[in-house]
């Protein structure tokens, strides 16, 4: 379904400073940098300081996209943090957040988790409550510390970096938004990939990449004929960041030049949930999205979870 007058207002992210190289963090694990270059598309990622957590990183990224919308803290009617590597299970990374603003009015703060489709999840869910005027400000934060729930020693660890990443949606007189959210966890979705109370997380590769290159282009082609929109008018896929060679094969099943597939991994490695708005911040601030440009946001999560957003940028 497309929902009109509602579009993103503002965008910002939080990265921590450390940085990670591949050589920096395999040393005694079977594998190469060459490989996870060539496989993996990742160079380097960023990992948290012993103080950064996931509510200060998204808590930075928020202020930075409150920033960019124009608004005042006061004028949010809606919090909602998407993370799969909370700092506690209680009180929500939200309400951690919401007590950081000092805000004085009370509105709604909680988190969701559909762990690496988190983001795309709560897009879908609040665009249509924007169309319809429920709320006019909704803040979304994504935040990932991965870093935390690592088990260094296996070779996994270099899938992963830490960062946040923000928006503020909003009533738009000229934008649309068409939204579409699935979960199955039958066959693969228990197995594929784990995180423990505790960590660390457990992934087998093979699961993931066989769900992703099926249900990701699937995703698309569905948001596509929902909003009556062709593949070839479209400016520029931001999609989660599991892997180039992922990404890769997702374009050629679309039809889609790799182009105009929007990738950070090179420099962030895969930030989980955080992953596309990062990548959608970047794309923006290095003016690569304009005014008018038909934008599709796309993820896959464990679970499985997925979702697919598509729509025209108006900032």
């Amino acid at each position: 379904m497309v929902f009109n007058n509602v579009n993103i207002k503002g965008s910002g992210v939080s990265l921590p400073s450390n940085v990670f190289s591949n050589n920096s963090i395999i040393n005694g694990i079977d594998t190469t940098d060459e490989w996870i270059k060539e496989k993996l598309g990742i160079e380097e990622r960023r990992v948290c300081s012993e103080l950064e957590t996931t509510s200060t990183l998204g808590y930075s990224a928020a202020i930075n996209a409150i920033n960019d919308a124009g608004i005042d803290k006061e004028d949010l009617d809606l919090i909602i943090v998407a993370t799969s590597s909370p700092e506690q299970i209680s009180p929500s990374t939200a309400c951690i957040i919401h007590n950081k603003f000092n805000i004085e009015k009370n509105i709604p703060a909680f988190d969701i988790n559909a762990v690496c489709s988190g983001f795309v999840y709560a897009v879908n869910l609040v665009s249509p409550l924007i169309s319809f005027g429920v709320y006019k400000n909704v803040l979304i934060i994504a935040t990932e510390a991965y870093s935390k729930v690592t088990n260094w020693n296996d070779q996994r660890c270099v899938f992963f970096g830490d960062g946040a990443g923000s928006v503020v949606i909003g009533p738009s007189t000229d934008g649309w938004i068409s939204c579409e959210n699935n979960a199955n966890g039958k066959d693969t979705g228990m197995t594929g990939f784990k995180l423990p109370i505790g960590g660390p997380f457990i992934m087998k590769g093979k699961e993931v990449w066989n769900q992703a290159i099926k249900v990701i282009p699937e995703s698309v082609k569905n948001i596509l004929k929902i909003s009556n929109v062709d593949i070839s008018e479209v400016d520029m896929i931001v999609p989660h960041q599991p892997s180039i060679n992922i990404l890769k094969i997702i374009a050629e099943n679309l039809g889609f030049p790799m182009s105009k597939v929007k990738t950070v991994m090179d420099r962030y490695a895969n930030i989980a949930g955080a992953s596309v708005p990062i990548a959608l911040d970047d794309a923006v601030k290095n003016g690569e999205i304009k005014k008018g440009d038909i934008i599709v946001l796309t993820a896959i999560g464990s679970g499985w979870t997925w979702g697919s957003t598509i729509l025209q940028w108006v900032k």
